[in-house]
């Protein structure tokens, strides 16, 4: 199978395609079975013919040949699968000493093997029967804080895909924080991907808005085992909880609440977005302006009452929050210019410092400029930026966002700035009509009296049609036609005031 790939004019690329080509080719093994051989054994085998030749492709020797092997006595399973009966969960070590005790007692020094015994109870029913029950009787425990930010969760949810107003697609994901006790959420952003930068980011958010919390739990995602983010927590005596990887039912807290990111996502479908910071109004929107104001059934009262505005006694400065997650780079400075490429951009060290191998300390967010350890003194020294663009100095100006959608209609609520929203084929025209239709003649007439239309428009509306037609059909029938323009407005602007 490996032939092929000993030809010495192949390139490494195209060896690991002949070897990929044989690891799809199902073989005869000899137990009679059809299936492939891995690529890693092809592998295997290869560096071992290029080491010895096809001696070394033999299979090496037991490390017991020659010796006479030892049977497990015949009355070892039927004993263990007793005493399993009596306790499913005792562990496999602590039965093999419990079987080898009881034969030593009677005078037999039997040796169990750990592989030998789990192979042979695996061949049972009765095994099989007793590894059911245990699964079915082993339980969840479950754990919930006691008090607000003693616990925090974190996890990432995505990738969603969103088409902004521009055409194009942008594939995001929403990094979140949210308090074990309360489930409130402390910190939530929208990203392009989720980085060990973009958690910094996210944490930093919540402990400068909440203070620290005792103990963090997420999951074993890199960007919440990178050694820059465990080292920070670790470094402000915040707790990092173990988890399991693949462990979701134990992060059940946190996973209820993506089931409302996905409510969120959903909704994306009738809303115009325009780029990703609008994406993360409406997120906050959605979050502030809904899932804190809702009854969390877990709890019994909204995630913003079970919160209601504590803080953590554990705060620190914004200072010290940026310090503790800095990652160390070494790198030497130019010996003429003294300049050194970080983070995408070329800063200038101390002259003193030209031309020696230095360790500068980085945000990994980027939201602060490096610096650099005097490797005298150990003081943290600034930096100089050798190039400085406009963007570096002037802010630039946001554009306002907004889109048509229901959550930029709750994000408008949330922040107090409510935007008129009209229902679709209802506006000035239709109002011109049915005006048209109570005082019997032509609306507008004059410009004087479009402009006081439009005046009670822009005070009173958007109006819903069914009830202005139902209001002004009852205002037609008591005043009839005929009528000024303003005695109807007027009519109807009383009827908006107080609803008969």
């Amino acid at each position: 199978m490996i032939e092929e790939a000993l030809d010495p004019d192949l390139t490494p690329r195209g060896r690991g395609e002949v070897l990929r080509a044989a690891a799809r080719a199902p073989v005869r093994w000899p137990s009679g079975d059809f299936r492939p051989v891995s690529l890693a054994t092809l592998y295997r085998w290869l560096a071992a013919y290029r080491r010895g030749g096809l001696d070394a492709l033999c299979p090496e020797p037991r490390r017991d040949r020659g010796r006479r092997r030892r049977r497990l006595p015949a009355d070892v399973v039927p004993e263990a699968l007793r005493l399993l009966e009596a306790d499913p969960h005792q562990p496999l070590g602590f039965l093999i000493a419990v079987l080898e005790s009881q034969y030593r007692a009677q005078g037999r020094e039997v040796r169990i093997p750990r592989s030998t015994l789990q192979r042979r109870l695996a061949e049972t029913k009765a095994y099989e029967r007793i590894r059911r029950a245990r699964n079915r009787t082993r339980r969840r425990g479950r754990f919930v804080a006691a008090e607000p930010h003693e616990r925090w969760q974190a996890d990432a949810k995505g990738p969603f895909e969103v088409t902004i107003t521009s055409g194009r697609r942008l594939g995001a994901h929403v990094l979140s924080i949210i308090d074990d006790a309360t489930r409130a959420v402390l910190a939530a952003r929208v990203v392009e991907s989720p980085t060990t930068a973009e958690a910094v980011r996210v944490f930093r958010q919540a402990a400068l808005r909440w203070g620290l919390c005792g103990a963090f739990y997420a999951d074993r995602a890199s960007i919440f085992d990178a050694l820059s983010f465990r080292g920070g927590l670790a470094e402000l005596g915040v707790h990092r909880i173990w988890t399991r990887a693949g462990n979701a039912p134990a992060r059940g807290k946190i996973e209820a609440y993506h089931r409302t990111i996905e409510s969120f996502v959903q909704r994306l479908k009738q809303q115009s977005v325009v780029d990703l910071v609008h994406l993360q109004q409406l997120l906050d929107g959605f979050l502030l302006g809904y899932y804190q104001q809702r009854r969390h059934r877990g709890i019994r009262q909204t995630p913003e009452e079970a919160l209601a505005g504590r803080v953590s006694a554990r705060t620190v400065p914004p200072t010290r929050l940026v310090d503790a997650f800095r990652e160390e780079r070494r790198l030497r400075a130019h010996r003429v210019t003294g300049e050194v490429d970080l983070q995408g951009a070329t800063w200038i060290v101390p002259e003193r410092l030209r031309g020696q191998r230095l360790v500068f300390l980085l945000d990994p967010p980027g939201e602060v400029p490096p610096v650099v350890v005097d490797p005298v003194t150990g003081k943290h020294l600034p930096l100089r930026r050798a190039e400085v663009r406009p963007e570096d100095v002037t802010p630039r100006a946001e554009p306002e966002r907004w889109g048509e959608g229901p959550l930029q209609a709750l994000y408008d609520a949330w922040t107090g700035r409510g935007r008129p929203q009209a229902q679709p084929g209802f506006g000035l025209p239709e109002l011109y009509e049915l005006l048209a239709r109570v005082a019997g003649r032509h609306v507008p007439a004059s410009d004087a009296e479009a402009a006081r239309i439009q005046r009670v428009w822009r005070t009173h509306g958007p109006l819903a049609r069914r009830p202005t037609e139902a209001a002004l059909r009852q205002i037609g029938r008591a005043l009839g036609p005929g009528r000024p323009i303003k005695a109807y407005l007027d009519a109807l602007v009383a009827r908006i005031r107080r609803p008969s």
